[in-house]
């Protein structure tokens, strides 16, 4: 990762060269019957469930395999890829589901206590962990949280309750689950198969959101910090508070992080060193991705909302220079990548999938002025007859 040096140099509003019409870039596009609300890339497959709980799932080639349907909207979604059978887990009203990943066919389900919200499970599908909330009309806030962890067949091991509610969730290959709390005590809450303990940090700083990947886990403040957790397990290290802008948007490869929140203000910093750069979005930060790399460096995806409509940016990982955009889209509700892809999740319900091979040749092809995509390639157009057919 290249450090450009002086952050404030980078941190102007990015003025783009020009919009791209995203039906020219995607590879296929599905619809759900109500607004997509989560997406998950598998090995090959992608899932999606919608705001009356939907829940689909296509092959590579835009083939849907199976449709089942959950309680309520689903919030998010996981996969056991190494489970036999492989199975993925969806949290949906008040319940987590259990589905076999090829077929759709429910293995089990649970109901929790509240409103389910964040769900992980291990690789191998021996444990899954859920957590749900109970939320207090009249005092317009959670009251008590719940972290359920169950088996590979959906008997519940334990489960534990408390006041705060979990904004991150993590297990760990030692079997550790780790949730980063808000209010009132803040810090973390370390749960086994045998106990669970808070952990009494950054206790004036509420965790709002958090990501994990490639070992690292990191945690957005409200304070506007950005913080790692420690090799340990149980201690917080700061990773930038350069910002005093509370942090509700976070995403992180293990190397590369992007942070950002209300102000549309985001920064990009390096696990090892620090601050690589910021930009000004200007608009409210809804969603963001780290993906594919192109022309040489890793892409930044990120989705904006001004009130009305949604952009979603696609910058340059290495300056946060402006790849591309695409504009006048409505609200991005979920966004995430998986090797060569990235897949996007709107309020009309449209589920889009980018794949790296055309996004590059298209990104390409612009760039350099041919805005025909060079259709009398009968290549191109075999290509372009393609994929008019998967939009359908």
């Amino acid at each position: 990762m290249s450090d450009v040096g002086d952050a404030k140099a980078n941190s102007q509003p990015i003025l783009p060269l020009a919009v791209a019409a995203v039906e020219d870039y995607i590879w296929y596009v599905r619809d759900m019957p109500a607004a997509a609300s989560c997406v998950l890339l598998g090995k090959s497959r992608l899932y999606a469930g919608d705001w009356d709980g939907n829940l689909r799932a296509w092959d590579g080639d835009g083939e849907q395999l199976w449709h089942s349907e959950a309680e309520d909207r689903v919030e998010r979604m996981c996969g056991a890829s190494d489970a036999a059978p492989p199975f993925i887990c969806a949290t949906a009203g008040n319940e987590v589901n259990c589905l076999d990943a090829k077929s759709g066919e429910e293995q089990w389900r649970h109901t929790l206590i509240g409103s389910s919200d964040l769900v992980t499970c291990s690789n191998d599908g021996d444990r899954v962990l859920a957590t749900s909330s109970v939320y207090e009309i009249e005092l317009n806030d959670f009251i008590e949280s719940t972290c359920w962890r169950f088996d590979g067949n959906g008997s519940i091991v334990r489960q534990d309750t408390f006041e705060e509610r979990p904004w991150h969730l993590l297990l760990d290959e030692a079997g550790y689950a780790t949730m980063g709390l808000g209010r009132p005590r803040c810090g973390l809450m370390r749960q086994t198969d045998e106990e669970s303990n808070h952990l009494a940090i950054a206790e004036n700083d509420p965790i709002l959101c958090g990501a994990t990947s490639e070992g690292l886990t990191v945690f957005g403040h409200a304070s506007g910090l950005v913080s790692v957790l420690g090799e340990d397990g149980v201690s917080l290290n700061d990773l930038d508070d350069s910002s005093e802008e509370s942090v509700h948007v976070l995403t992180s490869d293990g190397e590369l992080t992007i942070a950002g929140g209300d102000d549309g203000k985001i920064r990009a910093l390096s696990s090892a060193t620090g601050k690589l750069w910021d930009s000004d979005l200007v608009s409210s930060l809804d969603e963001c991705a780290i993906a594919f790399d192109i022309q040489g460096d890793k892409s930044c995806w990120l989705a904006t909302w001004d009130g009305l409509r949604a952009t979603i940016w696609v910058l340059s990982s290495a300056s946060g220079i402006e790849l591309t955009k695409f504009s006048d889209l409505p609200r991005v509700r979920a966004l995430t990548s998986r090797d060569d892809r990235v897949a996007i999740g709107l309020d009309d319900g449209r589920v889009l999938l980018f794949n790296k091979e055309l996004f590059e040749r298209r990104l390409s092809g612009t760039q350099n002025g041919d805005e025909s995509d060079n259709l009398a390639d009968p290549k191109r157009s075999s290509l372009k007859d393609r994929l008019r057919a998967l939009r359908k």
